[in-house]
């Protein structure tokens, strides 16, 4: 049997199916008990994001996160103030560090591409 034989039965079958009164019967049996679930579903998340006790507590973990935030950007801008002046007091040693680490990087670069 050729392609455009098996297609052609294919299609047939398929028309078959779609016109059928049963299975049309089935297939909105099933879409409308999907679409059911989906509403229960958006209703209990909607219920979960109007309750007050959750809202607390997102609003909780909220300013926690926005507290940690702010102690990691001190403390960024303090090693920052660190660098920059130990950069300015012995430019020589921040070069050679500096230096040194991007030839560590490469290395580790090329190591890592030759693996692939």
């Amino acid at each position: 049997m050729s392609f455009k034989q098996k297609a052609s039965s294919a299609w047939s079958e398929l028309k078959q199916k779609i016109q059928d009164k049963e299975n049309q019967k089935r297939v909105k049996v099933e879409v409308e008990k999907r679409l059911r679930q989906g509403r229960e579903a958006i209703e209990r998340l909607e219920k979960e994001l109007k309750d007050p006790e959750n809202q607390a507590r997102v609003a909780n973990k909220l300013r926690e996160v926005e507290a940690k935030v702010a102690k990691a950007k001190t403390e960024f801008l303090k090693r920052k103030k660190q660098a920059m002046a130990y950069t300015q007091k012995s430019p020589e040693k921040a070069l050679v560090v500096a230096a040194a680490a991007g030839a560590l990087a490469g290395a580790l670069w090329v190591a890592i591409s030759k693996k692939k």
